[in-house]
């Protein structure tokens, strides 16, 4: 019968998990708890604290196939290790979905049954046992010193394997003794005296591991409400209902989890979680993006609203996914054929209006690669890095996009008609048009605004691609360099600071003066691992050959004295030289 049920242990519930008893249905939300909350629900559960109720779905007969199911994680790690298998439930007996408490289940499943990888502080973040602790839960049985949590009573730690040696029980440098959590599997209450004497616990270490045992085996603290109805439809709304009050979840979280219910023969979270991870070789999105597309390529409203995922409309984006998937992979092959990267795209939003037009067009097999699409991939690009160097998705993000959209269409409706006219090319100047957000280039407004952006910033790179276009983007073969050395830098102070002494109205540039576009150039990657931390003038003596001017007028550097003795008339001519020719490529042409 629906309602509360008598609570159970949580030994049951983790036994309900290993044996695919507890699954978890398609619009769940993935796990996402830190170590410290791990160590303090367990904290909670020894100093008899509330954990809040959980809420269960009863899934029998037809509703096995309604959504699609999924196993909890036997193991953690952030960003590599997150998706949860996949679980065929068509043959399957009567199973519990879990619409609240997936959190907590999989933290005592992860202390209990498995493992947690925690990324060591300044290591690369890769896939890479290298660069993570590989932990096991542990129980401090005599807390002899302070806890590291200044909020627990009883502690409870990620151990790395590495210092433990796995053991049942480790000892650390301060004579604490430390109980394996997963440990408490092998030993029935019995066995847990035999292990106090093994390990000569004294009488408070012994009543610390008793408790922790009789908290797992003995006492009923895990609180439920079961739903019966085999409404899949009412189990969404219930789950929405639950997440949707709060801040447990976010908006498009729960749109996702609608999404991705909603299809029928394709493993929906498991694709575009596929997808997201194959994109983020290189860049940096989220399963967001690819919802915000699906309502960008195919409906009127490009808002987050749950009543425009409903099921016609995802089901003809499950009927349309493969050409959905290899339109994102080549908007952003094209994207990295131009030179950017995670670091570089300012806004995942601008790939929006290039993904409609490769879409649209069916120029996913051609964008990148055909010589016919030479004219194409050149408009994309200068759209792509005005829009970085404007900042155009700066603002509100909803109503920049559907401005981009009334370039190619004014009110898209779903009847297979994306476009009010023909069009051949990529309508840049239309999208900045509807924008409204083209600037008048004076040298007034670029000097103010673009001239300032350091090394580093993605509106930088873009600067640089336009000023030098014909390096080798698509392989990568390119760095921002300085002209000036950075090394330089203290060289330059020293020169700078005599210069004041016998000049009282002289002002030293700062580093982000130094390290602006005034002193960076885009080059080839073989030619600056060659250059090094050369000096400008010796630099260019050695590479210009017979042709100091062509070489000189092909970096963008001014003809006068080079030393760094002169940075400072340098930079003035170069900010001229790289003003006049910014106004010329950003130019409409």
């Amino acid at each position: 019968m629906a309602g509360f049920q008598s609570p159970i242990t949580i030994n049951q519930a983790m036994q309900k998990i290993r044996e695919n008893q507890y699954l978890l249905p398609a619009f769940q939300r993935e796990y996402e708890w830190y170590p410290e909350q791990i160590e303090e629900l367990f904290d909670s559960l020894m100093r008899d604290y509330p954990i809040s109720s959980m809420l269960f779905w009863r899934v029998k007969d037809e509703s096995k196939t309604a959504w699609k199911f999924y196993r909890f994680l036997e193991y953690y790690r952030r960003w590599y290790h997150t998706h949860n298998d996949y679980f065929n439930t068509s043959n399957h007996k009567d199973f519990d979905a879990v619409l609240d408490g997936q959190q907590r289940l999989t933290s005592l499943y992860l202390a209990l049954f498995g493992n947690y990888d925690i990324h060591k502080n300044y290591n690369r973040w890769e896939d890479d046992d290298r660069y993570f602790k590989i932990c096991d839960f542990y129980f401090n049985l005599t807390q002899s010193e302070k806890p590291k949590n200044e909020n627990v009573e009883y502690e409870f730690l990620w151990l790395d394997r590495k210092i433990t040696k796995q053991k049942g029980i480790h000892i650390d440098k301060q004579g604490q003794k430390w109980f394996k959590c997963k440990e408490i599997y092998k030993h029935d209450t019995s066995r847990v005296r035999k292990i106090a004497k093994e390990f000569e616990l004294d009488e408070n270490e012994e009543e610390r591991l008793e408790l922790f045992h009789q908290k797992i085996f003995d006492k009923a603290l895990i609180n439920y409400y079961l739903e019966e109805e085999q409404n899949p439809d009412k189990a969404v709304n219930i789950f929405i209902r639950i997440n949707s009050g709060g801040t447990s979840l976010d908006y498009s979280d729960i749109l996702f989890s609608i999404a991705i219910a909603n299809w029928n023969k394709i493993d929906a979270r498991t694709e575009i979680n596929n997808l997201v991870d194959r994109i983020n070789e290189n860049f940096s999105i989220s399963k967001d993006l690819v919802l915000k597309g699906f309502l960008y390529l195919f409906h009127n409203s490009i808002k987050f609203q749950i009543n425009s995922f409903d099921k016609n409309f995802i089901q003809d984006i499950e009927e349309k996914w493969e050409t959905i998937q290899n339109a994102f992979i080549e908007t952003f092959r094209l994207l990295r054929s131009f030179g950017f990267d995670a670091k570089t795209l300012s806004s995942n939003n601008a790939i929006l209006p290039i993904l409609y037009f490769i879409y649209h067009k069916d120029l996913t097999h051609s964008i990148v690669d055909s010589a016919k699409q030479k004219e194409n991939r050149h408009l994309v690009k200068k759209w792509l890095l005005r829009a970085t160097i404007f900042k155009l998705f700066g603002g509100s993000g909803d109503t920049i996009l559907a401005n981009t959209r009334k370039a190619f269409i004014k009110d898209l409706k779903q009847n297979d008609v994306f476009f009010d006219r023909e069009i051949e090319y990529f309508p840049w100047q239309e999208i900045e048009k509807e924008t409204k957000y083209t600037h008048n280039l004076d040298r007034e407004y670029l000097q103010d605004n673009i001239m300032s952006y350091q090394k580093n910033d993605s509106e930088a790179f873009a600067i640089l691609s336009l000023l030098y276009p014909n390096l080798d983007y698509k392989n990568n073969n390119f760095h921002k360099d300085h002209l000036h050395p950075e090394s330089a830098y203290k060289e330059y102070e020293k020169i700078a600071k005599k210069r004041a002494e016998k000049e009282p109205d002289y002002q030293l540039k700062d580093f982000k003066y130094y390290n602006s576009l005034v002193n960076l150039q885009m080059l080839d990657a073989n030619e600056n691992m060659a250059k090094q931390a050369k000096n400008l003038e010796q630099w260019v003596d050695e590479n210009c050959g017979n042709d100091r001017k062509g070489f000189l007028n092909k970096h963008l550097i001014p003809d006068v004295d080079l030393s760094l003795e002169n940075f400072d008339k340098f930079a003035e001519e170069r900010e001229k030289l790289l003003l006049d020719r910014l106004i010329e490529v950003l130019m409409y042409k």
